[in-house]
């Protein structure tokens, strides 16, 4: 799963030459990143056999990731496909980390089998020299001089991690399972851990360990299903500290196999008493956005979407938020604000969005969130 890129990286990509008998690959970022200038990344080959000292290369360069133009293709072609994909799953430090393992074994060997740490270590602010000592060193040791557990747990975690994508949330989630020796214990018993087992271990402790927390580690992960599963979850959370559900309810949710069940006892817990005390409201909904200020508004926009709303009713009455809805092609789109009025100035355009749903409790697409920014900033 490639992560989505900005437009100067996608353009990036289409402005790249390749000099066949200098193997060098010269990015021209003059325009779109002109801090960089004209870039010089030599070849595969080079990066192994080369003894200069390894560039200080542009850390937030996606070059792995950009779409395999004719001249990237020459270039791209002589790294091994297994490091291009590993080396492609970071966010930052992509080319450094490339030229390291191209031209250490042991960071190679590091790559294979834990490259969150090989990435760690390489973006870090050691210098060349520090780095290839500490590959001499233990793992433990090399965990600890990165500001990590220096234990056998620690490391044998990072090895368990199978991770399709990282960003920051993943890194923050790492560190504080890495920092936790609940987390980190609980984590000792999962075969493998992919970025939904590691997200909940983060941010449902209670839940490590369960039926549920297994069967997640198990399924393919991509960054739109931990987005889900983070929501739903949330969401349950939030709504047990409104309703008090009965205790059994959260034994259910630990036994369940698939998030879908869990969706299926959040509904439960809301959903009859609500479309009741709804029934007779008409939200009359433009595609304009609307903003929602009665109870039973609420309570009908949460039948309409299946999602229950009315956990930020106290905040909306403290004046401390805002719900707003509109008809949309697709169905009822809604968000939360973190304000309880919107103003006509240009403050609005730096807002971050607290909540937003679709129809069946969806999280809003690119395209919907996009209107909704562009709504904020008046455009």
């Amino acid at each position: 799963m490639k992560p989505t890129l900005s437009v100067p990286q996608k353009q990036l990509a289409r402005h790249c030459y390749w000099d066949p008998e200098a193997q060098t690959l010269w990015i021209d970022c003059r325009q779109w990143m002109p801090q960089y200038g004209v870039v010089a990344i030599p070849s595969w080959d080079s990066m192994m056999l080369s003894a200069d000292p390894i560039p200080s290369y542009p850390v937030d360069i996606q070059i792995l990731n950009w779409s395999n133009q004719p001249q990237l293709a020459f270039w791209r072609k002589q790294i091994p496909a297994w490091v291009r994909e590993s080396c492609g799953l970071f966010p930052s430090h992509q080319l450094r980390l490339l030229h390291f393992v191209g031209r250490y074994p042991q960071l190679l060997e590091l790559l294979d089998h834990s490259p969150l740490l090989a990435w760690r270590l390489v973006s870090s602010s050691l210098s060349e020299d520090e780095i290839v000592q500490l590959l001499q060193d233990k793992r433990t040791d090399l965990v600890a001089k990165l500001g990590w557990p220096g234990s056998q747990q620690a490391v044998g975690f990072l090895r368990k991690l199978r991770l399709r994508f990282v960003n920051s949330d993943i890194v923050e989630s790492v560190e504080t399972c890495l920092l936790d020796d609940g987390r980190l214990q609980g984590l000792q018993r999962l075969p493998r851990v992919n970025s939904m087992a590691l997200s909940l271990a983060a941010r449902f402790p209670a839940l490590i360990g369960s039926r549920l927390h297994q069967s997640l580690a198990k399924l393919p992960c991509r960054p739109l299903q931990c987005q889900k599963m983070i929501a739903l979850l949330e969401d349950v959370y939030r709504a047990a500290d409104i309703l008090q559900p009965p205790e059994q309810d959260f034994t259910q949710i630990a036994s369940a196999r698939y998030l879908v069940e869990v969706e299926q006892i959040y509904q439960a817990w809301w959903f009859l008493a609500a479309q009741q005390a709804s029934l007779t409201t008409d939200l009359a909904l433009t595609k304009q956005p609307v903003r929602l200020t009665s109870k039973q508004q609420w309570q009908a926009l949460s039948v309409l979407q299946h999602h229950y709303w009315l956990t930020d009713w106290s905040d909306f009455e403290a004046g401390n938020v805002s719900l707003w809805a509109r008809s949309a092609e697709q169905g009822v789109e809604a968000i939360l604000l973190p304000h309880a009025e919107i103003d006509n100035g240009e403050n609005n355009a730096s807002w971050t969005i607290t909540r937003g749903r679709q129809a069946d409790n969806q999280l809003l697409n690119s395209e919907q969130l996009s209107y909704w920014h562009c709504w904020l900033a008046g455009c």
